[in-house]
């Protein structure tokens, strides 16, 4: 569901990927958890890339990627004990860990850039709008989704418990 609402109109970085990859690494196998999810998101960016938008598809992405993963990573940390404070932390940690890798990527491939520490900078605040819409939606897509499957799981459990 997370990939197909990329494809829907949606504020820039506004769209629920970062929660459903915190999600992918705190309930999906470990051995699932990283690929899966970055495999989906790596075919709809090439789908939105190429037939989409009529762009250039090339090795940037891999920065994108790996933030992806680092963000599946970072829902491994929620595997243990689950709690608004460690939900909300990871909620915003994960489009911070993205909206590095991804824009060095950016400032590295040179073409917008200077290669200097100023157009590094440059690169980070030009991008901060873009990083707010990541954070707003990190954190209210994290809420949704944990906590409507938090519901789900005590509903389901109390429904079994009055049949038993």
């Amino acid at each position: 569901a997370a990939v197909l609402a990329r494809f829907a109109p949606h504020p820039p970085n506004f769209s629920p990927v970062y929660a459903a990859l915190l999600f992918g690494g705190a309930c999906l196998k470990k051995r699932h958890s990283i690929w899966y999810p970055v495999a989906l998101l790596a075919a709809s960016d090439w789908v939105l890339t190429t037939q989409v938008y009529g762009l250039h598809f090339g090795w940037m992405y891999l920065f994108n990627w790996t933030g992806f993963a680092m963000v599946a990573l970072l829902g491994w940390w929620l595997r243990d004990k689950l709690s608004v404070r460690k939900l909300i932390a990871a909620a915003i940690a994960g489009p911070t860990v993205f909206f590095i890798v991804s824009n060095f990527g950016v400032w590295l491939a040179g073409s917008l850039y200077p290669p200097t520490s100023a157009g590094l900078l440059a690169c980070f605040v030009a991008a901060l709008p873009f990083y707010a819409n990541s954070l707003a939606a990190g954190v209210l897509f994290s809420g949704v989704l944990f906590g409507g499957f938090e519901f789900f799981r005590r509903r389901n459990a109390a429904s079994v418990a009055q049949v038993s």
